[in-house]
């Protein structure tokens, strides 16, 4: 299970569509992700459509 509260901006997750969308800001309520998908585009992200927060490849 993802702790969605402990997410931060800079983070990598994956929805259960299989894209992937860098995490812009954590809203705080547990709930909703503001991320930005590789079009460009940012919208928030619902808990219910992540399905993982990838591993960093940093390191």
């Amino acid at each position: 299970m993802i702790n969605l509260l402990e997410i931060q901006p800079g983070q990598t997750i994956r929805l259960k569509n299989g894209t992937t969308a860098e995490v812009v800001e954590n809203i705080g309520d547990g709930i909703w992700l503001n991320a930005r998908f590789e079009s460009g585009d940012e919208e928030l992200v619902f808990c219910e459509d992540i399905a993982a927060l990838e591993e960093s490849k940093a390191q």
